[in-house]
């Protein structure tokens, strides 16, 4: 029924104040707290990469050797690694988990051996041969060329990264950037191994909306299924 006149008016005026009511001032609210949810998770992830970090620098060579070590041995143990035909590894900086002794044994199984390039926002990878292959490149971390022969993500059988901090769930912490988020994201969780000394791997890491988790963490003392 239509109404008409006067009392047609205030009829739609009020429907109108309840619809500004229940339609803009209520997300407004919600969009305030999604927005101050995100900012403790942000500077929740934030401390946590500045303590493990350091933690993480104060180790000295030696130490970062042994442990890379065991490490090596927990991953080689994988039936992942054993069957894998091709491995993406990743050059260690700032004393994360060392590299050498796998890419050394993955050679020896005539695995092709890739490592990731950085490409605008996200990471492509390269086959090497050698890791004197390797030359500085963005961010002063060592890559290959982009002469080098090039495989899509998809066909590679194991993708091995490295990160700051990790959860039991498969929860990551890197330097902030993305890459690996972005990169990851196109393949398959069991193909996603993360390498970590004990101490980075902690109870609980925030996860955000584009956060992409490991299926296994390789640590000194064993392998941790997420």
């Amino acid at each position: 029924m239509n109404i008409g006149g006067e009392e047609g008016e205030k009829t739609r005026k009020r429907r109108f104040r309840i619809n500004l009511s229940s339609g803009f001032e209520e997300p407004a609210l919600n969009l305030s707290t999604l927005q101050r949810k995100r900012f403790h998770v942000l500077e929740e992830k934030s401390d946590l990469r500045r303590r493990l970090l350091e933690k993480r620098l104060s180790l000295n060579h030696k130490d970062v050797w042994i442990r890379s070590e065991d490490i090596k041995r927990s991953l080689i143990k994988l039936k992942s690694f054993q069957e894998a035909r091709s491995i993406a590894l990743y050059y260690p900086i700032k004393n994360e988990v060392g590299i050498q002794g796998i890419f050394k044994i993955a050679k020896e199984l005539g695995k092709g051996i890739y490592f990731p390039l950085v490409d605008g926002s996200s990471l492509e990878f390269r086959k090497i041969n050698d890791l004197a292959e390797l030359k500085i490149g963005r961010f002063d971390v060592p890559e290959p060329s982009h002469c080098f022969p090039g495989v899509e993500i998809e066909d590679i059988d194991l993708i091995v990264m490295p990160g700051i901090a990790f959860d039991s769930f498969g929860v990551r912490v890197g330097y902030g950037k993305g890459y690996y988020d972005r990169t990851i994201s196109k393949i398959d969780i069991k193909k996603r191994v993360g390498l970590a000394y004990n101490f980075q791997v902690v109870e609980s890491i925030p996860i955000e909306r584009y956060d992409e988790r490991v299926g296994l963490i390789a640590t000194e003392t064993g392998v941790i299924i997420c």
